[in-house]
């Protein structure tokens, strides 16, 4: 899935584009003025400039109290800013005012999704799409609540929804298909990852996301290209190499991996995952020695790396230090590593 947060401030966005502005005269009565400074607050927002947006709001409604879209846009422009409480106040304000605009139950859903009050936000968004069902981002809020509390067939349903609205809803594609994924219709999460790419091929996660699909569907050559792709739009992106490096183990090419999280470590010098899996190619290629060096290192940056305990004691009992390899299983298990128990079985006392 997405990075939420990132979707909230699009998704906030576009309900202010809901949100149309007024056309005002040049010599401006007070009310005028009042849908000027609205205007501008809008603009200011759009622009993410949220405290000059509340500023003109406030402006706004130090004229025409009763402005309910003036609320609601502070309401966001507060959200932006973390000040939840007064988001939450203007938002009611706004719906006492009017209850008859979805786009203000819609923001009142943003505004709960940012408190992570998940039954408040539903609510809200159930109420917006009474008023307005063809709501495509109140469907795909909607059905990022099921995918969280793992009802992926009703976040599918919503997502579907969603893209029914509003057939360019890249995120909404992207989404589907990682509920589709962890539902194992690998063929699926294919089919709408890449749908979503059609839409924008910048969104580098996406491509990433792809890549794990195939990954999962055991076509490594088509999962390395995804992840290339994402890396070409944004080389700093760790996770996708991360994830290369990986599936170069899995396909076997152990030399491709290993620069990989090389690549990782150059970038992230403190990355305890890298080392171990530096561990593990090292241990694939009976350097049990590097296979130590790389597994420490990655205990001395994460003292509960469960899988790294469990490298290092394989590469101890190579090296002939069966004590301390006995010493790392246990640790392992601690850790919840189930494996490491058949090697406690077979080799410590």
């Amino acid at each position: 899935m997405k990075t939420l947060l990132a979707v909230l401030f699009i998704a906030g966005i576009s309900s202010i584009k809901a949100q149309d502005t007024v056309k005002v005269a040049s010599n401006l009565t007070p009310e005028q003025q009042a849908e000027q400074d609205y205007n501008n607050g809008l603009s200011a927002l759009k622009k993410n400039d949220c405290a000059a947006a509340v500023d003109l709001f406030t402006k706004s409604l130090a004229i025409k109290p009763n402005f309910d879209k003036a609320l609601s846009n502070r309401a966001i422009a507060y959200t932006h800013l973390k000040k939840l409480p007064e988001a939450v106040k203007d938002i009611n304000d706004a719906i006492k005012i009017n209850s008859q605009n979805p786009e203000t139950y819609f923001n009142k859903g943003l505004i709960y999704f940012q408190l992570n009050q998940k039954d408040s936000e539903q609510v809200a968004l159930d109420n917006c799409l009474k008023l307005n069902p063809a709501h495509a981002e109140a469907a795909y809020y909607k059905g990022i609540l099921f995918y969280e509390s793992g009802d992926y067939d009703k976040a599918i349903e919503l997502y579907t929804k969603a893209i029914g609205s509003n057939p360019n809803y890249a995120y909404a594609y992207n989404d589907r298909a990682s509920a589709k994924r962890s539902k194992n219709d690998f063929a699926g999460a294919i089919s709408d990852y890449e749908k979503a790419l059609t839409i924008d091929s910048k969104m580098t996660f996406i491509h990433n996301n792809l890549g794990s699909a195939y990954r999962l569907n055991k076509n490594f050559p088509k999962a390395i290209e995804a992840y290339t792709k994402a890396l070409q739009e944004n080389p700093a992106y760790l996770t996708a190499l991360i994830n290369r490096g990986a599936t170069h183990f899995e396909n076997g090419n152990l030399k491709a991996s290993q620069t990989d999280f090389e690549d990782v470590l150059k970038k992230d010098p403190s990355n305890a995952g890298a080392y171990n899996n530096l561990a593990s190619i090292a241990i694939k290629n009976k350097d049990y020695k590097k296979g130590k060096d790389m597994a420490s290192r990655s205990i001395q940056l994460d003292e509960k790396n469960g899988p790294a305990y469990y490298n290092r004691g394989i590469a101890r009992q190579m090296l002939r230090e069966e004590e301390g390899s006995c010493a790392d299983w246990k640790k392992a298990l601690e850790l919840g590593v189930e494996g490491a128990k058949s090697f406690i079985n077979s080799s410590c006392d």
